[in-house]
């Protein structure tokens, strides 16, 4: 009899246990799948046929990467990034000592010149009357044939020395030209309105004239509106309509949105350079560049950003 109730509770516990974990595993155990993340779910078109690319934000200027002119060691950098500038403001000067020496010594050599002229002037003045004075004489009882002939040279001679005492002045006055030209070169000035995207360099540093764009001392371009520089497959050019609408979707969360307006094609199709990371995605593949506006408000996006883009295509 003992033997008997001591298997019933083995198998009532048994039976419990296994009933415990059914609901466990169907409850506790198995909770609802949270809801998705906003970054792990892609874009989705909002066309029913649709033509896709990646656009990069840029200036509608373009990213103008603003050089030297000349090569120097910076002394002034008067921007921040972030900061708006009109055309024509100073965005960095270099050292210029040098040019300012060397304009003060092509403003004495213009003096020089001028008083060279003068005394030039003077000269032939003189021996224009000297010449006048003679013609007056008698020849050969006054004033010999000889005299009168070297008075005529005289005057001639004093008359090409003024002629080169002119462009001795001309010459000294394009050299101070020169002179201002090259210290005027010392500044940078923005070449449009705009905003500064980025300063690569600081007082003190070395910029060379020659500095290739990526390493330019200055990143500006006007951001009204923001530009979008999409890429669009060869393989679905065929389908693309530069009428057509587009939308722009913001890589961090698909719900923020944003209407494009057709603006250009660069109609030339080039190697793509933006890889995807797709393991089927091939090195040679040709893209078009098209050129959209982002209309409205765009405060969330800054330029070099890349967003997805959609654009409604016809049936294919």
């Amino acid at each position: 009899m003992k033997l008997f109730r001591f298997r019933f509770k083995t198998v009532v516990l048994a039976v419990a246990g296994i009933v415990g974990a059914m609901v466990f595993v169907n409850t506790l155990g198995n909770p609802p799948e949270p809801p998705a993340n906003q970054l792990s779910v892609p874009p989705s078109t909002p066309y029913p046929n649709t033509v896709s690319g990646t656009g990069i934000v840029e200036a509608n200027t373009r990213n103008i990467n603003v050089g030297s002119h000349l090569s120097g060691i910076v002394e002034q950098v008067v921007v921040t990034e972030g900061q708006v500038v009109k055309k024509g403001d100073l965005l960095f000067k270099l050292d210029d000592r040098a040019a300012l020496a060397d304009l003060d010594v092509k403003e004495k050599q213009v003096k020089v010149a001028e008083a060279a002229l003068q005394t030039a002037k003077v000269e032939l003045a003189d021996e224009n009357d000297q010449l006048k004075r003679t013609d007056k004489m008698q020849t050969g009882l006054v004033v010999s044939e000889n005299q009168q002939q070297r008075r005529r040279y005289a005057s001639r001679r004093a008359e090409t020395n003024q002629l080169r005492a002119e462009a001795d002045v001309a010459s000294a006055r394009a050299e101070l030209g020169l002179a201002e030209v090259m210290l005027d070169k010392i500044s940078v000035y923005a070449p449009v309105d705009g905003r500064v995207l980025k300063v690569r360099v600081r007082p003190g540093e070395f910029v060379s004239a020659g500095t290739v764009a990526s390493l330019s001392p200055i990143l500006m371009g006007s951001d009204s509106p923001l530009y979008l520089r999409v890429t669009i497959d060869e393989n679905d050019l065929w389908r693309f309509t530069p009428t057509a609408k587009a939308t722009a979707v913001l890589r961090s969360n698909k719900e923020i949105t944003f209407p494009l307006r057709f603006v250009r094609v660069e109609p030339y199709v080039q190697p793509k350079q933006n890889l995807t990371g797709d393991m089927n995605e091939r090195v040679d593949t040709r893209v078009l560049e098209v050129i959209y506006a982002i209309d409205g408000s765009a405060s969330n996006v800054f330029i070099g950003q890349q967003l997805d883009v959609f654009i409604e295509a016809s049936k294919g």
